[in-house]
């Protein structure tokens, strides 16, 4: 059952229908893991959160008004009863401590510390979408590749029936023959299965579940970038940036912990109702509050903050030395996967292909012994599947690249995405 709806699968991906259907580049597919993900959705959700805090941190602290009601003038006069004879209103004044200074530029730092996420979860979408669009466009290679041994094998069994018959092969060699064919049909049956798996990533990742695409060959190398260019655009870096926002947003803790040593200084202005010189009267007074640190001096929430702003500052050190490292080595590791790839295209491909050419014709004249053409088939059929991972290879290490450089497709930056939309 299982093995019918794999070769079922299969079918649909090279069907004449599919010609009619989008054909999938690099670019086509991040679009579409970029509109359908959830994790930029909500990156995207904590910038507003954060944009909302931002609007929060500046807004001064309500006045607190307070009501007295008491029988106190009516056993003064004698009358009885209650009266509302107490009124305070008090309005803390927190500019004096320069904590909403401290809460708005914390708050600053937090929303482009969400925007730089934001665009570090893009470039890490991006290149989830470009390992499962190579590893999907690797397979579908690799499966035809396995196609078109099974067709060269079914050739080469019916040669052999038919100079067995002649009597121009012995059973034995035509016996070979057969394991050939078989070989063929389980590499077949090996592709299936990984173009599948790979076809499952790809779909959820673009959230199209039952969608078989049609994606462009996989037939050259990447480009190499310069890594001058890609270091000089290393501190622009979003991982980088947002790191520094939280250095920014920690060292405005400073100032926040510092002022929060005193409580807000407050006015207040009251007014009394109260019996002096015989009568009731109204009796105004204006004062001031303020706490004093005698006790809790916030010592230990300033050095808390501190170390805090430390520690991010120490992680932003890190970040650059790792991302610098990591960059020289992408770059190194492409630089020898492409060169590879032209080496081996030019110095093993090309004279295998050759050599399977002109084996399969003598072998079907009867010049070519079937030692010779059995060699022949497995050098060539393996030359190509090496030359495809090793393709593969290079425009996995061309995403890793980018990511490290922090350097989207969808940047204007010839140097690096020339070629990367196959």
């Amino acid at each position: 059952m299982l093995k019918g709806i794999l070769k079922y699968t299969i079918i649909l991906l090279f069907s004449s229908n599919l010609a009619a259907q989008t054909t999938w580049d690099l670019t086509t597919t991040v679009q579409q893991v970029l509109q359908e993900a959830p994790e930029r959705q909500a990156a995207e959700a904590e910038i507003l959160s954060r944009q909302g805090a931002k609007q929060q941190a500046g807004v001064w602290p309500n006045p607190t008004i307070e009501l007295g009601f008491s029988n106190s003038l009516g056993k003064e006069d004698g009358a009885g009863g209650h009266d509302f004879d107490q009124f305070t209103i008090s309005q803390p004044l927190p500019f004096l401590t320069g904590r909403l200074k401290g809460q708005r530029k914390q708050a600053q730092a937090n929303l482009q510390q969400a925007e730089a996420q934001l665009a570090e979860q893009k470039l890490l979408l991006e290149y989830q979408a470009s390992q499962v669009f190579h590893n999907l466009q690797l397979h579908l290679a690799l499966f035809q590749l396995a196609q078109q041994q099974l067709e060269a094998a079914n050739e080469f069994q019916h040669i052999g029936q038919r100079r067995e018959q002649a009597g121009d092969l012995s059973r034995l060699a035509r016996l070979r023959l057969d394991m050939v064919r078989e070989a063929a049909k389980q590499a077949i049956t090996s592709a299936e299965g990984k173009v599948s798996e790979s076809l499952s990533d790809f779909q959820t990742l673009v959230n199209r579940r039952h969608h078989n695409p049609q994606l462009t060959a996989l037939d050259q190398p990447p480009a190499l970038p310069n890594l001058a260019t890609l270091e000089a655009q290393l501190e622009n870096h979003s991982s980088i940036r947002a790191a520094r926002q939280a250095v920014e947003a920690a060292r405005n803790g400073v100032t926040i912990a510092r002022a929060n040593r005193f409580s807000d200084p407050e006015i207040w202005l009251s007014s009394e109702r109260s019996f002096v010189g015989d009568r009731r009267q109204n009796v105004t007074a204006l004062g001031v509050s303020v706490t004093v640190p005698l006790w809790d001096r916030g010592t230990g929430n300033i050095d808390s903050a501190q170390a805090t702003r430390q520690k991010a500052q120490f992680e932003v050190n890190a970040l650059q030395r790792n991302l610098g490292n990591r960059l020289r080595l992408n770059h190194l590791h492409l630089s020898h996967l492409i060169e590879q790839a032209n080496d081996y295209r030019h110095h093993v491909l090309e004279p295998a292909n050759e050599i399977f050419q002109l084996t399969r014709k003598g072998f079907s004249s009867g010049q070519v012994e079937i030692l010779n053409l059995v060699d022949a088939v497995d050098t060539y059929f393996n030359a190509r599947s090496r030359y495809l991972e090793l393709l593969q290879e290079a425009w996995l290490e061309s995403a890793e690249l980018r990511r490290s450089a922090g350097i989207s497709l969808f940047t204007t930056q010839p140097s690096i995405n020339e070629g990367a939309a196959q």
